[in-house]
């Protein structure tokens, strides 16, 4: 399903527990990897790398292609969101995965770019993992080796989110393990609450069905009422879940350009979430 994967590097040392991760990525059905680096145009002496960087450039092929992994490499000059999807999209990748330093969606790992940008740009799932979260290069390469055995997966249920539950449909038969669905019924607007968490639970379960079907493990459903963007992100801030799947939604808020609710799950989880863009600004 995710055969080819875009992982970007920055080659700093913070990003080599990304790279662990990268390496075990096959979990998820990743066979090749490109190994991208983009050198951003708003940097001092964006036009050259220098030796360190060759060497770590090498060193982060190697980790990946001892996991079995094919590698590839791509280096630019550009604005990185801009340039990343570029390169994913000449590559033919299936995913790009991106670390964060877990200040949220706008502070990536990666030349001091805007994460939110390569979101709302991207015409295929993106990945992204706290660095800190990831821990040593054996706990990290842990962690996304088990990245299918408890998913999470908040949905307001509607069409942009029932392309994230396609997705996730479609990981059940490559080993997708139990996968938690929450709805959250906004208790702030409207009337008829009971009236939706009824009609909610009645969604969910047949999303369980098709999961089951496919091949899923085991599927819980949870529907809350309150705020969505409070209750999502204690959910989703909750511990034991190996990743969480959402759909971002393009609003106009400058501050949320994503959505209030993945907005305040990015600011809360230190689990990897893997986004699937609603193809905004396309």
């Amino acid at each position: 399903m995710f055969d080819r994967a875009v992982i970007c590097t920055d080659l700093s040392p913070s990003s080599e527990s990304l790279i662990a991760c990268a390496g075990a990525l096959g979990a998820i059905g990743v066979r090749e990897a490109v190994l991208t680096y983009v050198i951003d145009i708003g940097t001092p002496d964006a036009a050259s790398i220098d030796g360190s960087a060759d060497a770590a450039f090498a060193r982060q092929v190697e980790a990946i292609e001892r996991a079995g992994i094919r590698v590839h490499v791509d280096t630019t000059v550009g604005y990185p969101p801009y340039a990343i999807e570029q390169i994913a999209e000449q590559h033919d990748a299936s995913i790009i995965v991106i670390g964060s330093h877990g200040r949220g969606l706008f502070v990536s790992a990666f030349s001091g770019s805007v994460s939110s940008d390569l979101v709302r740009i991207s015409a295929r799932p993106v990945l992204l993992a706290v660095l800190s979260a990831l821990g040593s290069n054996d706990e990290s390469s842990a962690m996304c080796g088990r990245l299918l055995s408890r998913v999470l997966f908040p949905t307001d249920l509607t069409s942009v989110s029932a392309m994230a539950a396609n997705y996730l449909v479609r990981l059940a038969p490559h080993g997708l393990g139990t996968v938690d669905i929450v709805h959250v019924v906004d208790n702030t607007v409207g009337n008829g609450i009971e009236f939706r968490r009824c009609d909610a639970q009645e969604r969910l379960a047949e999303l369980e069905g098709d999961l089951l079907a496919a091949g899923a493990v085991a599927v819980n459903t949870e529907v809350i009422v309150g705020p969505p963007e409070r209750e999502t992100a204690r959910r989703c801030a909750m511990d034991g879940h190996s990743m969480i799947i959402m759909a971002p939604r393009c609003d106009e808020d400058p501050g949320h350009p994503l959505g209030g609710v993945t907005h305040a799950v990015i600011q809360s989880t230190r689990t990897p979430v893997l986004l699937i863009p609603p193809g905004c600004l396309r």
